[in-house]
Formats: C-alpha cells, sequence, structure tokens
C-alpha cells in the first residue's frame, strides 16, 4: 500500500521521473518479475505495475531499513497517528538527526 501510495504522490506532485526504494522484499519482488498473485496484494500489486507502466519512474529497489532510518521512522508514525503526513517543503524537526545520522553511516 505504502509503495502505490508513494507513486500517486509523486504523481500529484509532479515529482517525476523518480525511483522508488522499499524495504519491502517480498512486494519489490513480486513488482520486478511482474507477477501478480491471485489475493488482495495482487489488486495492489497489479494497481503499482499499471502506475509505472503509465508514468516515468525508474526503478524500484530494495533498500534495508537499516540503511534508510528516516524513511523507517516516518513509516512508523502512522502506527500512532493514523493519520497521513507529507513533507514536501520543510522538514520535521525529528529528521535531521536521523538524516545525520544516514549520512554518516554510509562513510
Amino acid at each position: 500500500m505504502a509503495i502505490r501510495k508513494g507513486l500517486q504522490l509523486a504523481l500529484e506532485t509532479g515529482l517525476v521521473p523518480a525511483s522508488l526504494e522499499s524495504d519491502a522484499l517480498r512486494v519489490v519482488n513480486l513488482i520486478g518479475s511482474k507477477s501478480v498473485p491471485c489475493s488482495d496484494v495482487g489488486v495492489v500489486i497489479r494497481d503499482i505495475l499499471i502506475l509505472l507502466e503509465n508514468h516515468c519512474f525508474s526503478i524500484i529497489d530494495f533498500v534495508s531499513r537499516l540503511v534508510n532510518k528516516v524513511s523507517h521512522s516516518r513509516a512508523k508514525l502512522v502506527l500512532v497517528h493514523k493519520d497521513e503526513f507529507v513533507w514536501l517543503d520543510e522538514h520535521h524537526l525529528s529528521v535531521e538527526s536521523l538524516v545525520l545520522s544516514n549520512s554518516l553511516s554510509s562513510f
């Protein structure tokens, strides 16, 4: 669901062409293989494949949560707040330390 929402948001805000990273390895593999299972997940995968075919998205890659602390911490907000959060211009203060931590750990 998050991948589909991210693709839709990128289209709505004009943030294309784009590449997408996710820590959902199984979903990334299904998208890469263009395999659509007969399940609720398959409906979402089909929607994602349609978005990818019709728009300027270059790639979807798997990235471990351990190397993308910013995204992981933002995703955990939904578990607490149950609202949708989108920052396009200014970043939330709690993000700054995570970005610095990710930057320093990649060297």
